[in-house]
């Protein structure tokens, strides 16, 4: 909903200003007319219209509640942060413990657990994606799912 959408921003910006973490929000296309006047609600926020497929390589993690670019994420072995502060609504299996290291998702529900978590991803060495994003050719992939149904 927008007005989560928003509380969310006011959360993440007062976040980046007390932890001193840049935070790049990518909007939604839908958003894109609204881009400076957010900008300048939340100067702190970074805000940009590029591709997400180009900025998986320049940040630690994705932070979402709910959207198609957890799966763009993992794809692009970049963890995820599921943050749901309302404690509704789990998107995918995900790891609840914020100090756990090398999770690919994690499930956090507040500021401290947000914190504690960024500061294990930054510890992770080996993030294990395996459960999330499969290893095989996309065509394999595809051959496989047509002959399991074709086969049975």
């Amino acid at each position: 909903m927008y007005y989560e959408f928003i509380d969310n921003l006011f959360f993440l910006e007062k976040f980046s200003r007390k932890y001193n973490y840049e935070i790049l929000i990518k909007l939604h296309p839908s958003a894109y007319s609204q881009i400076e006047m957010l900008k300048k609600i939340f100067t702190k926020l970074q805000f940009s219209k590029k591709k997400i497929s180009s900025t998986f390589k320049n940040i630690l993690a994705t932070i979402s509640f709910s959207s198609t670019v957890i799966e763009d994420s993992l794809n692009s072995n970049c963890p995820v942060i599921l943050l749901d502060r309302w404690k509704r609504y789990q998107h995918c299996e995900a790891e609840t413990n914020p100090n756990k290291k090398n999770s690919a998702v994690y499930y956090i529900n507040d500021e401290a657990g947000l914190i504690k978590c960024i500061k294990t991803i930054k510890a992770s060495k080996k993030i294990n994606f395996s459960d999330y994003v499969s290893l095989n050719n996309y065509n394999i992939n595809i051959n496989k799912l047509v002959n399991k149904y074709i086969l049975n």
